[in-house]
């Protein structure tokens, strides 16, 4: 049985869902309920999860209805024309090749997510402020990958990982102008790895 403040935010969601066929941000639920702590928001979540209701991923808008009243209509997966390729180095022969790029493919999955760059920390490795990151959903990182990390149970960054003793982990930027910091792995939570990149110009 699920309290008045459970019942409101399922309801909410699937009125959210029937209107965009996407499940609503943390943000847009505290807005439409007046919640402005994500921890109590978080809360609510759980509790419709373990009583059979949603069921919830690391990935942005990860919520799906179990149960629901309507049919939701899943987008039509990305596809783009593959028309050959282009030199960046020496003019090459233009020659077309009829194929189909699957982006959905290549970067979407279960465990993939995307971020919003801000800032210029990673702009060394071409990662630029305003870009859009994959990222593949991971508690675990090799030597000097590329990582989304939580600091210090709060703060999200991009930065590239080093593990340099047992005591110690270095976040490094890629920008010669920004020098790394070295922190207790303690203080650090992988949420996941990078695997694409992409902006609009």
């Amino acid at each position: 049985m699920l309290t008045q403040r459970e019942q409101d935010t399922l309801n909410y969601i699937e009125t959210y869902f029937q209107k965009h066929q996407q499940a609503p941000r943390l943000v847009d639920i505290g807005e439409a309920l007046d919640i402005k702590a994500v921890a109590h928001i978080s809360r609510l979540l759980k509790a419709l999860e373990d009583k059979g209701h949603i069921q919830r991923s690391r990935a942005n808008r990860g919520i799906s209805l179990l149960h629901p009243s309507f049919t939701i209509t899943s987008s039509p997966e990305p596809g783009l024309p593959f028309m050959g390729r282009i030199a960046a180095g020496s003019p090459i022969e233009a020659i077309v090749d009829e194929e189909s790029i699957d982006i959905n493919a290549m970067l979407a999955g279960n465990d993939h997510f995307v971020l919003k760059v801000e800032g210029q920390s990673m702009q060394d490795i071409g990662i630029m402020d305003q870009d859009w990151v994959v990222i593949k959903s991971t508690q675990q990182a090799r030597n000097n990958e590329v990582v989304a990390v939580m600091i210090n149970g709060w703060e999200t960054t991009l930065k590239r990982i080093q593990y340099i003793d047992e005591t110690t982990t270095r976040l490094i930027p890629e920008n010669s102008q920004l020098e790394p910091i070295d922190y207790h792995p303690d203080q650090l939570t992988i949420q996941g790895i990078l695997v694409g990149q992409f902006r609009r110009y």
